[in-house]
């Protein structure tokens, strides 16, 4: 097969795998599902382990009921690690003669963040020296971190306490910050909508293989989950 995300092809090793399935009598579903799990890292991230079930597999008619696709920490461009991923589509038709998929009902995807991860990605990739999340049912969070603003940085030792909520903006995980705090220096320069500013976003998932769109955050202990719906046309058909 030669499916294609956002307009890039997927390689030819799934039509392989479907040809030696017939030819040589394995199982036509285990061969596409390793097929896929190849794929994976190249346009999702690479990841711990990535496994892929298919349901329905139909390969004269070309369709399949479901195919869920599970990575475990995976680094996608532009996002801290996800502990876990996983991707559903379901009620699929695939054009074996276009070699296209021409029709994909919904596609669905979770997304689980753990905060030491963040906390990684923001010193990593954000101005922030130091950092903490503390998080707080539904969708709410204190981060305690030493920002670096231009010129001006927090002295060693004294952080910044930033509260605000979780959010999804489209591809994004955003912090959408309501109270800065700090104790023994002047905060007139640390806005909320600077701290806002350098922070943001927490992650972003517009590099996965179909656009998407972050329905909604939830917190509990050290994870933020995230519940995201994808655009079944983002497919090329």
């Amino acid at each position: 097969m030669a499916i294609t995300f956002k307009g890039k092809p997927i390689s030819h090793g799934l039509t392989i795998g479907l040809a030696g399935a017939l030819l040589i009598g394995c199982s036509p579903t285990r061969l596409v599902e390793q097929g896929i799990e190849k794929e994976l890292p190249q346009y999702v991230g690479p990841a711990e382990h990535y496994d892929v079930d298919i349901d329905g597999l139909n390969i004269v008619a070309g369709t399949a009921s479901s195919v869920v696709a599970v990575g475990d920490r995976v680094h996608p461009e532009g996002a801290p690690v996800i502990d876990r991923l996983e991707l559903e589509l379901k009620e699929i038709t695939y054009d074996r003669n276009s070699e296209k998929l021409t029709k994909v009902e919904s596609a669905q995807l979770t997304a689980v963040i753990k905060t030491p991860d963040l906390v990684d990605f923001l010193e990593a990739y954000r101005n922030v020296q130091e950092a903490d999340i503390t998080l707080y049912s539904p969708n709410q969070a204190t981060l305690r971190i030493r920002p670096q603003i231009g010129d001006y940085s927090i002295p060693q030792g004294i952080t910044v306490d930033v509260s605000g909520e979780l959010i999804g903006d489209g591809t994004q995980l955003r912090f959408d910050v309501y109270e800065v705090r700090a104790a023994g220096i002047n905060i007139s320069n640390l806005t909320a909508t600077r701290l806002s500013n350098l922070i943001n976003p927490l992650a972003d998932l517009n590099n996965l293989p179909i656009q998407v769109d972050i329905s909604s955050v939830i917190v509990a202990g050290e994870t933020i989950g995230l519940e995201v719906v994808g655009d079944p046309t983002s497919f090329s058909m």
